[in-house]
C-alpha cells in the first residue's frame, strides 16, 4: 500500500508526496492522520490525504523502487476528516495554491509544535456530554415577518439563504433562535464576524443567552489558545463559535449552521497565502456537509445578490425595524 501525504514546509508539491506504507503498519494508518516522512536529509511530520493500493501505483506508471518508505504513525488521532481534505484540495486547486499551505489553514501554528513534540495526545481525551444550558426567553416575540423568516431557514429543503435587513430589523434575534435550534439537537453553530469590534455587541447579547456554551474569538488571541479552542471545537465541546474567517478551517464534527454577518465585507477575502474568499469556502463546507448556510447584509455584495436572483440562494427581505 501506498499514501499521498502533505507536510506541513515548504516542499512546493502541488497535490502531495507519495509514500510507501510498511506491512506493519497497513492496519493501523488511516486518512487524517500524521505520519513521520523522511524528506531530503530530515525527517518532517505530515498529513495522510490517501491511501492507495499496488494497482493505483501500476496505473499511474509510477516506479516502485523510487518511493520511499513513511517511517512511523505519529498518533492514533484523526486530525482531519476526508472533507476537510477535499475542502483542502479545493483551496488548492481553485486558488492555485501549494497542497501545504491549503493545509496548514487547517493547524493552528501551536498545535502543530504539539503534534512534532507528542504533546497533543493527553489533551485529545473525549469529554462527557453536559446538558446544554442556556437563558431563552422570548417575552418579545419575533415580529410576524422574523418568525416567516426563521420557518423559512428552518423548515425549508433549501440550504442556502442570503438574508437582507435593515438596521432596527432586530436580525439578531433571528440568529439566535435558529442557533438555539441547533442548541439543543447537540449540534455545532458557527457564526462569522468581519471585524473584532463587531464582537463586542453581538458576544454580549449572545452570551446573556447561551452562556457557556459560547465560545468568542478574535485575531488577537495568543496561539496557545487557538491550540485550546481547535481541541474544544474537535471534542465537540464548543457548540456555538463566534469569530472571524479563519474558524471556517477548525475541526467541526457536527456543524449544521454557518452564518455570516455582514457578508459583504472584504475582510472575509484572505490576501496572504493561500489567497481565498470566505463566502466561497462557506459554500463548498455546505456542499460537502449539507448544514445552513445563512448570509446576512444591510448592502448585500453584488455577487451575492445576482447569485441569489440566480437561484444559489433564498432571498429572504427583513426590510421593516422591529415594533
Amino acid at each position: 500500500m501506498y499514501c499521498l501525504v502533505s507536510t506541513f514546509s515548504n516542499t512546493f508539491d502541488q497535490l502531495g508526496l507519495l509514500y510507501f506504507i510498511p506491512s506493519f503498519l497497513e492496519k493501523e494508518i488511516k486518512i487524517g492522520q500524521i505520519v513521520e516522512i523522511p524528506i531530503w536529509t530530515k525527517i518532517e511530520i505530515a498529513v495522510v490525504l490517501k491511501i492507495w493500493t499496488l494497482e493505483k501505483i501500476n496505473i499511474l506508471n509510477i516506479d516502485k523502487n523510487k518511493i520511499k518508505s513513511i517511517i512511523s504513525i505519529k498518533n492514533n488521532f484523526i486530525f482531519l476528516t476526508e472533507k476537510q481534505i477535499k475542502l483542502a484540495q479545493y483551496i488548492s486547486q481553485y486558488y492555485f495554491s501549494h497542497i501545504h499551505n491549503s493545509i496548514s489553514l487547517f493547524f493552528p501554528k501551536n498545535l502543530r509544535e504539539k503534534i512534532k513534540k507528542d504533546k497533543i495526545n493527553s489533551h485529545l481525551i473525549s469529554l462527557k456530554r453536559e446538558e446544554c444550558k442556556y437563558n431563552f426567553d422570548f417575552k418579545k416575540n419575533l415580529s410576524e415577518k422574523q418568525e416567516e423568516i426563521f420557518k423559512k431557514i428552518q423548515n425549508s429543503k433549501e440550504k442556502k439563504f442570503l438574508l437582507h435587513w435593515v438596521t432596527g430589523s432586530w436580525k439578531t434575534e433571528i440568529y439566535i433562535k435558529l442557533i438555539k435550534q441547533q442548541l439543543e439537537l447537540w449540534k455545532q453553530s458557527l457564526l462569522l464576524i468581519p471585524e473584532i469590534i463587531l464582537t463586542n455587541q453581538l458576544e454580549t447579547r449572545l452570551k446573556k443567552v447561551f452562556w457557556e456554551n459560547i465560545l468568542v474569538l478574535n485575531s488577537s488571541i495568543t496561539e496557545a489558545n487557538k491550540t485550546k479552542a481547535w481541541i474544544f471545537i474537535y471534542q465537540n465541546q464548543a457548540k456555538i463559535i463566534i469569530w472571524t474567517r479563519s474558524a471556517l478551517f477548525y475541526p467541526f464534527n457536527n456543524l449544521w449552521l454557518i452564518i455570516i454577518d455582514e457578508e459583504h465585507d472584504n475582510s472575509y477575502i484572505s490576501d496572504q497565502t493561500p489567497r481565498y474568499n470566505s463566502i466561497e469556502i462557506a459554500n463548498k463546507i455546505t456542499d460537502l456537509n449539507w448544514n445552513k448556510l445563512l448570509l446576512a447584509s444591510w448592502t448585500p455584495s453584488i455577487k451575492s445578490m445576482y447569485q441569489a436572483i440566480k437561484g444559489k440562494y433564498k432571498l429572504l427581505k427583513l426590510l421593516k425595524k422591529f415594533e
